[in-house]
């Protein structure tokens, strides 16, 4: 029969204190990468249907949007969510400094409220 050992001074990690799986992370990158280009097919088709003025602003942004999104799609996020604090067991007291618990009798007990026929 083995005893579990105590590990005193160690810091238990909370579940709810880590940090988004690899797949999330990927997952949120190939849906921002998704919207700007879908931005940029809007552009494509916007400047062909707008009148000169607008049509040039819709080609730079149809030109520039693939850099960008590359840029933001690679980019991994630098903020941590914050970490939970650590789980700390609540220490047990020794045999001798448990409390001791006196129970004493109610020395009024309460009177019998019942009526005559019920009883």
């Amino acid at each position: 029969m083995s005893r579990r050992r105590e590990r005193t001074g160690e810091t238990v990690i909370s579940v709810t204190s880590a940090q988004p799986g690899r797949s999330e992370d990927l997952d949120s990158r190939i849906v921002r990468y998704a919207w700007m280009m879908s931005i940029r097919i809007a552009c494509f088709v916007l400047a062909v249907l707008t009148p000169s003025p607008w049509r040039w602003l819709f080609v730079v942004g149809a030109i520039a949007l693939p850099y960008f999104a590359v840029v933001l799609a690679n980019a991994r996020r630098s903020s941590t969510q914050p970490a939970a604090d650590p789980f700390l067991a609540p220490t047990r007291p020794a045999v001798g400094d448990r409390p001791t618990v006196v129970v004493r009798p109610d020395p009024d007990p309460p009177a019998d409220t019942r009526s005559d026929t019920e009883k």
